[in-house]
């Protein structure tokens, strides 16, 4: 009769989950995002934005990277990482929440060292500068969860 119980509830459990496709994620994004604080420490950038009146709080990784963006803004799918030497000077930004874009370049670096101080506040600085309508695009242009 125990057993019965268990396997019953068990089926009751397994039932009550909703299946993961069931989940849907809904961000509103736009290149017209307005952010008024933003911030890079460490390996992470932030922004608290907004659009359309309501609240999205923007936060991402920094990579310094061998590969250098054959332009302003260029994308990435991957970065490929020098073990030897200082020739990790390209500094590429990442969103990883509300979602995840691909890797976006920014600006070179002197040395390895300087672009790791200085990459995640080169990514946050980004969000206001002249061209953020361009940097927002290539970050929002491949989302995903």
């Amino acid at each position: 009769m125990k057993t019965n119980f268990l396997i019953v509830a068990g089926i009751m459990c397994v039932a009550a989950i909703p299946p993961a496709s069931a989940v849907t994620k809904c961000v509103k994004l736009s290149t017209s995002i307005s952010c008024n604080q933003f911030g890079g420490a460490g390996p992470e950038w932030t922004a608290d934005c907004t659009v359309n009146g309501t609240s999205v709080p923007l936060r991402g990784v920094v990579g310094c990277s061998s590969t250098k963006g054959s332009s302003a803004y260029a994308t990435a799918t991957t970065l490929s990482i020098s073990y030897s030497g200082d020739k990790n000077l390209n500094c590429w930004c990442k969103l990883v929440s509300p979602a995840v874009s691909r890797w976006v370049y920014v600006s070179s670096a002197s040395s390895t060292e300087s672009c790791a101080t200085y990459c995640p506040d080169w990514c946050a600085d980004e969000v206001f500068s002249g061209n953020k309508a361009s940097f927002f695009s290539a970050l929002f242009r491949n989302l995903s969860d």
